[in-house]
């Protein structure tokens, strides 16, 4: 069965209420190490349906059409709990593409070059043990029962780097994630692991027990993206929560992936969405399941992070807004007396619910708005609610980092914080 056949067989099963979504993936990939270059392609293909029948959600998913088919056979079989049908996007102009996925250029060689660069930032004492980077392309598909059928091309470049510092008999390992929009920014990788490899070899714990807290970008994005239940609709929001100010009134939020897609992974259309509007919490964002339940407009956020799951409200494109931010000198000099978070050395842990948050760090303590000696590790611990509201200033160098999703952060200024 193709996938006519497909389309025809749901409307058959539940007439006017159906969604069937396919993927084809390319991508290239290129492993270089001081030993070697290793290079590989993968193509991907994959389906999934959702309909409703007997007033019942269903989901199928499969590797092929052909799959696909049998997976809907076996789907019905299960019991579902009731539930009233969403309100499908209607069928829209669309000019018209390939239904084929080119081949994926071959991804650059840029292992000497960025070695080069890590060595000099770190002054020889980090050295590049690996990288990875790939480049793909993809196109997804989406039809549904209302006459919807939408094509979302899309392309990557990314990859992984690893870094070794040394210092000594000490040493240190370090993996930083990466993705650009355009053209490599080594210099920025180059500094990102030159800090992750070299700053844990000092030894030194933290100086100060409170004071105040200056956040990298990377470590602002990875806190923006640990709040993704809070500011999509990912069930009813913590009791501390205060929607008019959730943030400090310096703050504003939005989620605009007009760059990336016309539509989600649902085919309704792609919109910038001020979430946090001056610190008060304006918009969650919702896919069409979410909007239904709360009576509200869908924002266009029904994610698929991979065809085998179905669509759930998450961010797609999300940013701390920097139009009115100051420059990271300048929130660097109004410092008397904190810590710099280079990079985070664990994944940030959010109590949500228990209005609690602690991330672990490696940095450099600050004085009078200068650098005075390396932190190897610090933890910085207390109540969430506190630390959205104490931010005090937000820069203008803002950058995307994949978490998995695009978060975009500036450095970010925190009044207090507790540190140990």
């Amino acid at each position: 069965m193709n996938a006519q056949g497909l389309r025809e067989a749901l409307e058959r099963r539940a007439p006017g209420q159906w969604e069937l979504y396919g993927k084809l993936a390319d991508s290239r990939e290129l492993s270089a190490t001081p030993a070697g270059r290793t290079s590989s392609s993968r193509r991907e293909e994959g389906w999934a349906a959702r309909w409703w029948e007997e007033g019942s959600p269903r989901f199928a998913c499969g590797s092929c059409p052909e799959r696909l088919e049998a997976a809907i056979a076996e789907a019905t079989r299960l019991p579902t709990a009731p539930e009233e049908p969403i309100a499908w996007p209607a069928a829209r102009e669309q000019s018209e593409a390939s239904d084929t996925v080119a081949p994926a250029q071959g991804p650059p060689d840029l292992f000497a070059e960025l070695y080069r660069l890590l060595s000099t930032e770190s002054r020889g004492e980090a050295l590049l043990a690996g990288l990875t980077v790939r480049r793909g392309s993809s196109l997804e598909r989406i039809w549904n029962g209302r006459g919807l059928d939408v094509r979302i091309p899309s392309a990557v470049f990314d990859g992984r780097a690893l870094a070794v510092g040394r210092r000594a008999t000490r040493a240190c390992e370090a993996t930083v994630l990466f993705r650009w929009e355009d053209s490599p920014d080594l210099a920025s990788l180059a500094r990102r692991l030159s800090d992750r490899a070299t700053l844990p070899l000092s030894d030194r714990a933290s100086p100060l027990a409170r004071g105040e807290w200056l956040l990298d970008p990377s470590v602002g994005a990875a806190l923006l993206s640990s709040l993704a239940p809070l500011l999509a609709a990912q069930g009813p929001l913590p009791k501390w929560v205060q929607r008019g100010q959730l943030f400090s009134r310096r703050v504003t939020v939005a989620d605009d992936a007009a760059a990336d897609a016309p539509c989600d992974g649902e085919g309704t259309p792609t919109r910038r969405v001020t979430v946090v509007d001056e610190g008060s919490l304006a918009e969650r964002l919702s896919d069409l399941r979410a909007a239904r339940a709360a009576g509200v407009r869908p924002t266009g956020h029904g994610a698929r992070p991979s065809y085998s799951a179905a669509p759930s409200p998450r961010p797609r494109r999300i940013f701390f807004e920097t139009a009115g931010g100051d420059p990271p000198a300048e929130l660097l000099r109004s410092v008397r007396r904190g810590l710099f978070a280079s990079a985070l050395t664990a994944p940030p842990r959010i109590d949500l619910a228990g209005d609690r948050y602690e991330l672990e760090f490696t940095g450099v303590a600050l004085l009078a708005g200068r650098a005075q000696a390396p932190v190897a590790g610090a933890r910085a611990r207390g109540r969430l609610s506190e630390l959205l509201r104490r931010i005090r200033a937000v820069s203008t160098d803002r950058q995307f980092f994949p978490m998995p999703f695009p978060a975009g952060s500036p450095t970010i200024l925190i009044d207090r914080a507790e540190f140990d």
